[in-house]
């Protein structure tokens, strides 16, 4: 071999692994990329649950809150009773006192 062909084989030695290195340098960087998507397609998917779950616990806070407010209604309303139930037995009491006194 000669000086130049030494030199030429060197050079496409050369050149075929500085080819070599970009591509296995691009292809790493690819499948770190490709690493990152799945990842961040799981985080995605976790999020959704994630939300999903999140509005299902909204709508049950929203019914319970619904039927919190009706329970104090009724309560309220079985209060009204009560005192008018205490109201009237007050007075038929004081009515039959009367009536006693009068007897």
């Amino acid at each position: 071999m000669t000086p130049e062909t030494d030199r030429a084989a060197l050079g496409a030695y050369n050149d075929a692994a500085l080819e070599d290195h970009i591509l296995r340098s691009s292809l790493s960087a690819c499948l770190a990329l490709g690493e990152q998507a799945r990842r961040l397609q799981e985080w995605r998917l976790h999020k959704a649950e994630q939300d999903a779950r999140m509005r299902e616990c909204l709508l049950k806070n929203q019914e319970a809150v619904k039927l919190g407010a009706q329970l104090e209604e009724e309560l309220r309303q079985m209060s009204l009773k009560l005192e008018a139930a205490e109201k009237g037995k007050a007075d038929a009491e004081a009515a039959a006192r009367r009536a006693a006194k009068e007897a």
